[in-house]
């Protein structure tokens, strides 16, 4: 059985961090996938979100040794995630969806890579989509950057891949559904104790994390040899709780705010001005024509400005990136 690959370490170099709500149908493949890694030295903590799928017992009954907190409402994935950093003994924190299917060399390569470049804070794999049940040519993410209108981009969504993106290379930030950081480079760019930012609760806590850690004076890279294959929406994320559009468009819209409120200089603000106002248009033409409920977005936005300046200031505090290095992120 599978579950002889969970060890009880005292001090593993890598913690797995598996957020689940509602995943019984992809935890299965998820911890076969992790049972059979190359990498050995690992523990696995797995952080449920009050599943009512049987995804806890399942996890219980076929791994019992795994450690498992389960939360009696859905935390999000933000606070369930710093729940499981705050308690890992791991050198190297490994973030995985549990809709993500991660190859046999996965861990053993982005370990490889942190190992080698003791500057980086986090390293990411190549995505690909699983679909249909079956392993696909499309790519989910190979990065992180940053548009010119400052919206989230996944690098190569989409495309197929045909090793176009097979260099290694020094990506802005990685896909938070299957990332490896460095625990020390964590603790460096945590902001009142959360490392990522809990009021987001999902959507662009990743970027706002990686940003947070280039802005620090770390690099986030990127190897092809660490592939992985992602479901993209089967961690519970478009399950029915979150499946009503105007939430979804809420957390996407009101979160990359936030980001920009905390992260972005006045600087690269001026210099990519024509087209973040040319992007802002088009929003507020979307919001007062088709989507006028995104208007309090905005009110919350000013209820809150406040708490995320200082939050904004606090990161100021450790910045060592000025915003000409940023601004090469952002294409």
């Amino acid at each position: 059985m599978a579950q002889s690959f969970f060890l009880i370490q005292m001090a593993p170099r890598v913690s797995i961090i598996i957020v689940t709500w509602n995943s019984e149908k992809h935890i299965r493949k998820c911890l076969e996938c992790i049972s059979n890694q190359t990498y050995r030295d690992c523990e696995v903590i797995v952080i449920d979100n009050n599943s009512q799928d049987g995804s806890v017992e399942y996890i219980k009954r076929h791994y019992p040794h795994l450690t498992v907190i389960q939360n009696q409402k859905n935390l999000g994935f933000a606070k369930a995630n710093n729940q499981g950093i705050n308690i890992a003994k791991g050198e190297f924190i490994l973030l995985l969806n549990p809709d993500v299917f991660p190859e046999p060399p996965f861990i053993e390569e982005l370990v490889k890579l942190l190992s080698q470049k003791t500057y980086f804070g986090s390293a990411g794999g190549k995505l690909l989509l699983f679909k249909y049940g079956k392993k696909s040519r499309i790519i989910d993410s190979t990065g992180l950057f940053l548009e010119k209108s400052f919206r989230a981009r996944d690098r190569g969504n989409l495309k197929k891949d045909r090793n176009q993106y097979d260099m290694d290379k020094r990506v802005f930030a990685v896909c938070g559904a299957a990332a490896l950081f460095r625990k020390e480079a964590l603790e460096q760019v945590k902001v009142g104790g959360e490392y990522f930012d809990e009021e987001f609760f999902a959507y662009y806590e990743d970027l706002d994390l990686g940003w947070r850690l280039q802005l620090a004076g770390y690099e986030s890279g990127y190897t092809s040899k660490a592939v992985a294959y992602h479901v993209r929406g089967g961690s519970g994320i478009r399950a029915k709780f979150l499946q009503k559009k105007p939430y979804l468009q809420r957390l996407t819209l009101r979160n990359r705010y936030l980001m920009l409120i905390k992260n972005l200089s006045l600087a690269n603000l001026l210099f990519f001005l024509p087209h973040f106002i040319l992007t802002e248009l088009i929003v507020i033409i979307y919001i007062c024509t088709r989507a006028p409920h995104l208007l309090m977005v905005y009110l919350e936005i000013g209820r809150n400005l406040a708490k995320f300046w200082r939050k904004r200031s606090f990161i100021q505090l450790f910045r060592k990136r000025n915003s000409r290095y940023i601004r090469k992120w952002i294409k």
